[in-house]
């Protein structure tokens, strides 16, 4: 009886530290891709409120000038667009 009990004991510690080794590596990647997937996440927003921002101060862009596109947004471009000698910003929505 107590032979038994030290063999179910010792199956279940031997069980645990398998599962631990095995485990902890993938929980581990796991983790490191939930923070990049919520820092992207992050980094989107940001730039999303930096546009609409800039939007709501410069306007939108009128299609009649050459521009540089200063950074993208999903489908939203910040430009820098010059007019009579004064550079501005726009956005193309």
């Amino acid at each position: 009886m107590l032979g038994d009990m030290k063999k179910f004991i010792s199956g279940v510690f031997v069980g645990v530290a398998i599962s631990t080794v095995i485990f902890v590596p993938l929980l581990l990647s796991e983790r490191r891709d939930k923070f990049e997937f919520g820092r992207n996440a992050g980094i989107v927003a940001g730039r999303f409120e930096a546009t609409d921002a800039l939007f709501k101060e410069f306007g939108l862009y009128d299609g009649h000038t050459p521009y540089k596109v200063l950074f993208s947004v999903k489908t939203t471009d910040v430009i820098s667009t010059e007019t009579n000698g004064i550079r501005t910003v726009r956005v193309i929505p």
